[in-house]
C-alpha cells in the first residue's frame, strides 16, 4: 500500500521535484504568440459580426459575412496595424487610411493576456471595454482529465487525454497510471493508456466512482500540454521516469505539470512557468503540509481528488457527454492513439 503520509510527501518533495526540472530541460520559454491569421472577436459576451484577418504585411482586413447568406466573407475595411512587441505584445495599434490616403489617428488597445490561440484587448479610451479575440482554426482541441476512485491502497486509472480534430480525422494522445492485474499479482503502471481503458471513460463516471473534467481549449494550451505529455512519454520509452518503483508519484508530478501548462508555458523548468492566459482555475499540487490533496489523501487516489477539485472549480467549462461527443466525435477511421 502506498501511504501518502506527510513525512513521505516531504521526502518526495525535496528529493524528486528538482530533478524533473534539471534533467535535459531548456530555460523556461515565454508564451508563444503569432497574430497572423483570421480572428473572431467577442465584446461584452456578444460575438461581433465581423472577422479580422491580420496579414504579415501589417494590414488588418475586416471581413463581413456575405448578405446572401452564402459562406463567403467580404472585405469591408482595411487598417494598418502594429504590435509594440511581436512576440510578447502589450499593445495593438490600429490606424485607418482616409480617402485622401492619409492615416487617421491610431486606436491603441492594451493587450492584457495572450497565447497562440487567443488574446484579450482592453480599450484605453476610458471605457475599459474588454474584447476577446479567438483564432479561426480548422482544428478543435480538447483536454480530458479522467480518473477512477478505486481504493486508498491501489487506486484506479488516472490520466490526461489530448484530442485534436478537424471533424474528419482525430488524433488522441493519452498518458497516465493504470492498474495491471494478473491471477498472481496486481501492480500500478505509468505509461500510454490503452484503448480498452479509454473506452471505460467514454461517459462520465457514475455517482462517486470517478471524476472527470472535459474542456475545449485553443491551440496554445493544447500544444503546451502536448509538450508536457510527450516529454513524459519519452521518459517512459527511455526508462528515465523519476520514480520507477512508485508509478503513482510519477503520475502526480506529470499531471501537476500538464494541468499547470494550460495556463503557463515552461512548466518543465524548476523555476516555474511563464503566465499565459487563464484557461482554467488551477489546483496545483505542492507537496507541502498545506496541500489539500496530497496531505489529506493517499497517493494512489491523487488523480481522482485532483480532477474532482478541478471539476468543481471549472464546472461552467465542463462538456457533458452529449456536448463532448457531438463536438469531438470522429467521423472517419483516421484515429491515432498516442502518435509518437
Amino acid at each position: 500500500m502506498y501511504r501518502s503520509s506527510l513525512p513521505v510527501l516531504l521526502a518526495f518533495c525535496l528529493s524528486g521535484l528538482l530533478p524533473v526540472a534539471t534533467v535535459g530541460q531548456e530555460p523556461s520559454p515565454s508564451c508563444k504568440f503569432t497574430i497572423a491569421g483570421i480572428w473572431q472577436s467577442t465584446t461584452n459576451g456578444h460575438l461581433n459580426p465581423t472577422r479580422e484577418r491580420f496579414g504579415s504585411n501589417g494590414v488588418m482586413t475586416e471581413l463581413s459575412a456575405n448578405a446572401s447568406n452564402r459562406p463567403e466573407w467580404q472585405t469591408t475595411a482595411k487598417f494598418n496595424y502594429r504590435l509594440d512587441n511581436a512576440k510578447e505584445p502589450k499593445a495593438l495599434i490600429l490606424t485607418k487610411a482616409e480617402k485622401s490616403g492619409r492615416l487617421s489617428a491610431g486606436s491603441r488597445l492594451e493587450i492584457t493576456t495572450f497565447d497562440d490561440g487567443m488574446f484579450v484587448t482592453k480599450a484605453i479610451d476610458g471605457s475599459g471595454e474588454l474584447t476577446r479575440w479567438t483564432r479561426i482554426d480548422p482544428y478543435r482541441y480538447f483536454v480530458v482529465l479522467a480518473a477512477g476512485k478505486g481504493t486508498p491502497g491501489f487506486g484506479a486509472p488516472g490520466f490526461a487525454m489530448l484530442i485534436k480534430t478537424d471533424g474528419v480525422h482525430t488524433q488522441r494522445d493519452a498518458l497516465g497510471s493504470y492498474p495491471v492485474v494478473t491471477p498472481r499479482q496486481r501492480y500500478p503502471q505509468f505509461g500510454i493508456i490503452s484503448e480498452e481503458i479509454l473506452k471505460q471513460f467514454e461517459s462520465e463516471p457514475a455517482n462517486d466512482t470517478g471524476s472527470m473534467l472535459r474542456l475545449e481549449v485553443s491551440a496554445g494550451p493544447y500544444n503546451r500540454a502536448l509538450e508536457v505529455m510527450k516529454s513524459w512519454e519519452r521518459r517512459v520509452q527511455e526508462n528515465q521516469t523519476l520514480y520507477p518503483t512508485v508509478p503513482y508519484m510519477d503520475n502526480a508530478v506529470y499531471l501537476n505539470q500538464l494541468t499547470s501548462s494550460l495556463n503557463e508555458a515552461g512548466v518543465l523548468s524548476w523555476k516555474g512557468g511563464a503566465t499565459c492566459t487563464e484557461t482554467i482555475k488551477l489546483q496545483k499540487l505542492t507537496w507541502l503540509l498545506s496541500d489539500p490533496i496530497m496531505a489529506k489523501h493517499n497517493l494512489p487516489q491523487t488523480p481522482y481528488y485532483l480532477f474532482k477539485t478541478l471539476r468543481e472549480l471549472n464546472s461552467s467549462l465542463h462538456l457533458s457527454d452529449s456536448q463532448f461527443h457531438a463536438m469531438a466525435g470522429d467521423q472517419s477511421t483516421g484515429v491515432t492513439i498516442s502518435s509518437r
